[in-house]
């Protein structure tokens, strides 16, 4: 197995000469046999010491058990979840014996894994999966590791191959695990636990087990215990076969992936943090729903938002918006917003509510030119013109001429807001910018985008560039004109 190990690792690279590595050692006969491979293995450096760091002990009971000095770029970690009594601290001593045996640092942690499902609505497996991955990369870029090495094997693909069809995932949760995944290495996909456990049978390796992996209330251990056996009854190297198909659905779906963004990069229209793609490229594709969540997928949105987009199109539903990370009722600051337009679908950053887009208009003295944030191409400027016979009224859009006297210093530049309202020059009455907007056939970007002027009373002056207040015009009595022009850069 040794030999195979190896092989294996050089295929893919796994571990280069001198890498730090730092392998999850739960006391399973896994990650068990993963450490021996690993101190046997010449692919562990063992050139280099790897001093282990003494944590104090602080709320979350985190600590580095080091019990000698060590000789080799390998070190251990140790989650303790506190789930299973006793036995986790059985576990724990287990592995701290082991590492202090082989002359190898350790860390554990502790956690109240109970406290933080609950805190964060999740379930066990789930907090504990969140806890020690969190856990695995603040410690490599404390220690400055190379990778971190799971335990993972060829019956953990299969089971997760299960997991993912059962839970209705597309060619991307049915590819597997890869051997690597960022600094994720898994050693071991090549072996099956039959192999493993007689390896460590041979080599009397000890391990301990964990009865919770024989309980099938869990939805994996349902599959390992009850679905998987009947397929090697049903066929001889069932699990091989298995295996293969996975490799091979990893391989197309990578062959997949770049002919898709192939695609979406000769379509897709890239503005900033604006992009969009006309609707025709979806509608006269057979499988255009899958396509639109193929592209929408990458910011946020899921099959079921990529199903109502195209849904949306195909009825010519304009202005239909979906939020990445919040709901349409209850957007968050800085989700990405996907919003259906007749033409096309367009998807960009929200930018409500954030304030850095606030630029602040002093009284006079501070008149100046402005660069208006995200219309990073366009400059405002501003300027005090006195009212004589030889003033003309300017009528461009791209220019605002105030009534200097019915403005309060200081002004404000920011963007528009839900509620917003301002008389439009030559009407009447007040109106909603949304409705103003709508009127314009704004997209939900352009919306997003707009800045409004207004003064110290909260009074809108301009939707700069559109339209100004008719409540600040010029009239024949008026003796000062404030004056703002944009221009494109």
């Amino acid at each position: 197995m040794l030999t195979e190990f190896n092989r294996f690792i050089e295929k893919h690279n796994l571990i280069n000469k001198g890498d730090k590595v730092l392998l999850a050692l739960s006391g399973g006969v896994d990650s068990m046999v993963l450490a021996k491979l690993l101190i046997m293995s010449q692919q562990v450096s063992e050139s280099t010491r790897l001093q282990a760091e003494t944590q104090s002990h602080c709320q979350s009971q985190s600590h580095c058990q080091s019990h000698c000095q060590s000789h080799s770029h390998l070190a251990f970690v140790h989650c303790n979840f506190h789930l299973r009594g006793e036995d986790s601290n059985r576990d724990e001593k287990f592995v701290t014996d082991f590492a202090r045996e082989n002359n190898i640092p350790i860390f554990v942690k502790h956690f109240d894994t109970e406290a933080y499902a609950k805190e964060n609505s999740l379930s066990i497996e789930m907090a504990a999966r969140e806890l020690r991955y969190n856990w695995f990369k603040e410690l490599k870029e404390i220690h400055n590791f190379d990778k971190v090495a799971l335990a993972h094997h060829g019956d953990d693909q299969i089971e997760t191959f299960f997991i993912n069809m059962l839970r209705g995932s597309g060619i991307k949760g049915l590819k597997g695990m890869k051997p690597q995944n960022d600094f994720y290495i898994r050693p071991l996909l090549f072996s099956n636990r039959n192999q493993i456990v007689t390896f460590a049978e041979e080599n009397d390796i000890q391990w301990v087990e964990d009865y919770t992996n024989q309980e099938t209330v869990y939805f994996r251990n349902k599959i390992r215990h009850q679905i998987i056996p009947s397929f090697d009854e049903i066929k001889h190297n069932a699990r091989q076969s298995l295996n293969f198909s996975i490799d091979c659905l990893s391989s197309e779906n990578e062959l997949y992936r770049s002919l898709i963004e192939e695609k979406l990069s000769h379509i897709e229209n890239v503005k900033g943090n604006y992009r969009f793609i006309e609707n025709r490229h979806f509608l006269n594709n057979k499988n255009g729903r899958q396509f639109l969540f193929e592209w929408v997928r990458k910011y946020g949105f899921n099959y079921e938002q990529a199903s109502s987009m195209y849904d949306a199109m195909r009825n010519e539903k304009s202005g239909v918006v979906f939020y990445s990370n919040a709901n349409s009722q209850h957007p968050t600051a800085n989700s990405i917003i996907a919003s259906v337009q007749k033409e096309h679908v367009e998807i960009f950053e929200d930018m409500v509510g954030e304030e850095e887009h606030v630029i602040e208009l002093q009284h006079l003295s501070n008149l100046a030119t402005w660069r208006l944030g995200d219309l990073a191409t366009w400059r405002l400027s501003i300027s005090v013109l006195n009212k004589d016979e030889n003033f003309k009224l300017i009528k461009d859009a791209s220019t605002a001429q105030f009534d200097m006297d019915k403005i309060k210093f200081p002004l404000k530049l920011r963007h528009w807001k839900k509620g917003d309202k301002f008389k439009p020059l030559g009407m009447r009455g007040s109106k909603l910018l949304s409705d103003f907007f709508n009127d314009l056939g704004f997209t939900t970007y352009q919306k997003q985008n707009v800045w409004i002027m207004e003064d110290a009373n909260d009074l809108i002056l301009w939707v700069v560039g559109y339209r100004i207040n008719d409540k600040v015009k010029i009239l024949d009595s008026t003796r000062v004109i404030f004056q703002c022009d944009i221009k494109a850069q």
